[in-house]
């Protein structure tokens, strides 16, 4: 019988701190690969601006025609080769969970903090000029939640209620190293590690 790949999936609110803990699971010898990531190739292929309207309405297409697991299964394929154990950033669809729980040995990580805490780093970080407006920024967000959103589109609410272990990355740092969310990736990272080999 094959041995299924290791593979661990972020899902989490806007500026939650998604790619900060893509960036310690690399660190501990994963390769990477954002969903969205492939979502704007996916624009960049159909000639439409980058922008996170544009993202989410694609994203929600590319499921609506393909299945909800479509995003995920290009993540995986892409890596399915490789002996490292993969991290995927960016889950937002249950379908998508249902499909790589099925296709590989599967964890889901959930990030989030609290909305003020993550409205002050898109402001702080100023490099998302969509995000940068505060009402723009709870219309997305509520949208990435999964408000009035159908069932294959954007549902991360509902992804953090199903993780199986949930950070909470409220605490600002100078220093990656000894930060409170270092600690909680690497003991979760542990667990994952135990329960991998069961």
């Amino acid at each position: 019988m094959e041995k299924k790949k290791l593979v661990i999936g972020l899902c989490g609110t806007l500026a939650a701190g998604k790619g900060i803990v893509t960036s310690i699971l690399k660190s501990k010898g994963f390769q990477s690969v954002g969903l969205g990531d492939i979502v704007r190739e996916e624009l960049l292929d159909r000639g439409m601006a980058i922008t996170r309207k544009n993202q989410q309405d694609i994203g929600n297409k590319l499921r609506k025609e393909n299945g909800g697991q479509i995003l995920a299964q290009r993540a995986l394929s892409k890596y399915k080769s490789y002996d490292s154990p993969l991290v995927i950033e960016g889950i937002r669809n249950m379908v998508e969970v249902d499909f790589l729980k099925a296709n590989s040995n599967f964890f889901l990580i959930g990030v989030d903090a609290p909305f003020d805490v993550r409205w002050g780093r898109v402001q702080k970080r100023n490099r998302d000029a969509d995000l940068l407006n505060h009402d723009k920024f709870v219309i997305d967000d509520s949208r990435d939640r999964g408000f009035n959103e159908p069932l294959d589109g954007q549902q991360t609410g509902m992804c953090l209620v199903h993780a199986d272990f949930l950070i909470n990355n409220d605490e600002d740092f100078e220093k990656l190293d000894d930060s409170p969310i270092q600690k909680q990736v690497s003991d979760v990272y542990r667990e994952i590690q135990k329960r991998a080999k069961e």
